[in-house]
């Protein structure tokens, strides 16, 4: 079974392979030099299995087969709408949606958004049902 990254270790593969790849040379071999092997060693460390997961790192540093190996082996964020528990005042429902960037209460239910952003707005989502967007 083949492990799947969460977007932030997927992005840190790239931002480290792309910043160390950055002054690309015609002797360069990317991925295939031992320096960029070590170099990924010693700067992922203990965050990843380099053992078991060297396959799929070698897929997400790729430029060729990175947005494949995100498909593969990053995990999917679900989607939820989100409607607050309590109704107000006219026992009317309101909804999160996003409108520009910004998350706020609507009476609208159109816009299905993660939990983590939910939570990275200040929004508690304990305080919503959340029905999954399929």
């Amino acid at each position: 079974m083949t492990k799947k990254f969460t977007e932030e270790e997927y992005q840190k593969i790239v931002d480290l392979f792309d910043k160390f790849n950055k002054f690309n040379r015609e002797d360069n071999m990317g991925i295939l030099n031992p320096s960029v092997t070590i170099h990924f060693q010693e700067e992922l460390g203990n965050d990843f299995n380099l053992i078991n997961d060297w396959s799929e790192i070698v897929a997400i540093m790729n430029p060729r087969t990175r947005d494949g190996a995100h498909e593969q082996f990053v995990e999917k964020e679900n989607r939820y709408f989100w409607r607050y528990k309590n109704p107000n005042v006219y026992n009317v429902f309101l909804h999160l949606n996003k409108a520009q960037g910004i998350v706020r209460l609507s009476y609208l239910n159109r816009c299905p958004l993660t939990e983590k952003e939910i939570i990275e707005t200040g929004y508690n989502p304990d305080m919503f049902d959340k029905e999954e967007v399929k």
